[in-house]
């Protein structure tokens, strides 16, 4: 049996071309029956090569009747989940927008600024003005870190040290006594600067203006959001200079020292900073 397949192998024709007009022979390929399938098994696997090269490239929008359909369904579900994310994000910073409004403005709210600061940075803010009658502005800020039982500093402020010197904070006023200092003990969340008659208020660092308002106990109130979730917050002004939304750099001015509002007791600025939600003590960031 072996012996038969051997010889069927060897067996050999000859592939002739002959010309139709005088049959002279044109072309003559000696041909055995191993050469035949040898030849035809490479014709097939590069025919096969080929087909998948082309189906799994660029060529494949041409050779692929598939394709098209295939990247447009891709493109559908890029499409719907980038449309996912974009509302997901809205809604966060919707949320993070009216927190920081009720935090200013010292309403309640239900969700949680810290989070919410954690989670979210802000590039613009809507130019809406805000207003309160009698709430403090800063009565939410307070409870929370009240409630924290611990001062910043026992807890993550060491580290994150580097978010707030790495912003390189600058002197609200050109010249200035501190009056009162940060006590968290007198419930003080920050410092009192007494400066000359329409001294300028300018930024501590970049930033986009949330709050340009008024209230009762702080008077005329101005608060800019920077990065790494860091809040300034200026109060008792004469008169505010920006409005809600806009962006500031580093030493523009932005208010007028005053002495509005019901715990103002004369001519001072009164600055906060918040950072992550809590409070920290503006003196140890910033030189006056």
């Amino acid at each position: 049996m072996r012996k038969k397949i051997i010889k069927w192998l060897q067996s050999k024709f000859h592939f002739v071309i002959r010309n139709d007009a005088d049959l002279k022979e044109s072309f003559i390929y000696k041909l055995s029956n191993f050469k035949f399938i040898l030849i035809s098994f490479i014709i097939l696997f590069s025919f096969f090569t080929i087909s998948f090269y082309l189906s799994t490239t660029a060529l494949r929008y041409w050779f692929d009747p598939r394709f098209v359909e295939q990247l447009a369904n891709q493109q559908v579900i890029n499409l719907s989940e980038t449309v996912d994310s974009l509302i997901i994000e809205s809604i966060n910073k919707d949320n993070y927008i009216n927190n920081i409004k009720s935090i200013l403005q010292g309403k309640e709210n239900d969700n949680n600024f810290s989070n919410t600061l954690d989670d979210i940075s802000i590039d613009t803010l809507s130019k809406k003005n805000l207003t309160s009658e009698s709430n403090s502005i800063d009565s939410i800020f307070r409870k929370q870190f009240e409630e924290s039982n611990n001062n910043y500093f026992n807890n993550n402020i060491e580290n994150n040290f580097d978010d707030i010197l790495n912003l390189n904070l600058f002197s609200p006023v050109s010249s200035g006594i501190v009056s009162s200092k940060y006590d968290v003990s007198k419930k003080h969340y920050g410092i009192d600067i007494l400066c000359g008659k329409d001294e300028p208020i300018k930024a501590i660092a970049d930033g986009t203006i949330i709050l340009s308002s008024w209230t009762k106990d702080s008077g005329y109130i101005i608060s800019i959001y920077h990065s790494n979730n860091l809040v300034s917050i200026y109060k008792h002004n004469s008169k505010l200079l920006r409005n809600v939304g806009d962006n500031v750099s580093s030493g523009d001015i932005i208010a007028i020292i005053g002495n509005t509002g019901e715990l103002s007791s004369g001519p001072h600025l009164h600055l906060e900073l918040w950072f992550n939600g809590k409070s920290i003590n503006p003196s140890q960031f910033v030189s006056f």
